[in-house]
């Protein structure tokens, strides 16, 4: 199935979450965004109104939304380790139930699976680049399959 736009999100619900959008007419990245917030509410509400804008923009177009899931290991020292679960559960939400859009959730060594840095112009911070990797993932081992 090929889609318009491909949204990948390296989210923490608390700190900085990473959003790049994809353009498949392009084979461009088409818009990056770091924000740091406080607290989970605010992450969601944020990528709400990041949603809104994109489907008001974007009527009729296939969307995909890639999100980075997130493991806990013994190594992570985490302040508040249930932020990432709840915005991961937020924005499937907010993809599937309020938005209709395809939603899909990448493993986190999906980024380092030989993937390259994005070498373009634009600049990305290191949570927009995590989210990128997903993107560059998706299109090499699924584009086809869905």
């Amino acid at each position: 199935m090929q889609y318009d736009l491909i949204i990948g999100i390296d989210p923490t619900g608390i700190g900085n979450n990473g959003m790049v959008i994809y353009s498949s007419e392009t084979n461009n990245i088409t818009f990056n965004e770091t924000f740091k917030t406080k607290t989970v509410l605010e992450s969601k509400n944020i990528y709400k109104e990041y949603f809104k804008l994109i489907k008001k923009q974007f009527i009729n177009q296939k969307i995909l939304v890639i999100v980075e899931n997130f493991f806990l290991s013994s190594k992570q020292l985490l302040t508040n380790p249930l932020a990432t679960p709840k915005i991961i559960g937020a924005l499937m939400v907010l993809v599937e139930d309020v938005m209709n859009w395809d939603y899909l959730e990448s493993e986190p060594k999906n980024k380092t699976n030989n993937l390259e840095n994005y070498k373009g112009n634009i600049k990305l911070t290191k949570h927009e680049q995590d989210a990128y990797k997903h993107i560059q993932y998706y299109l090499r081992n699924y584009k086809n399959e869905r």
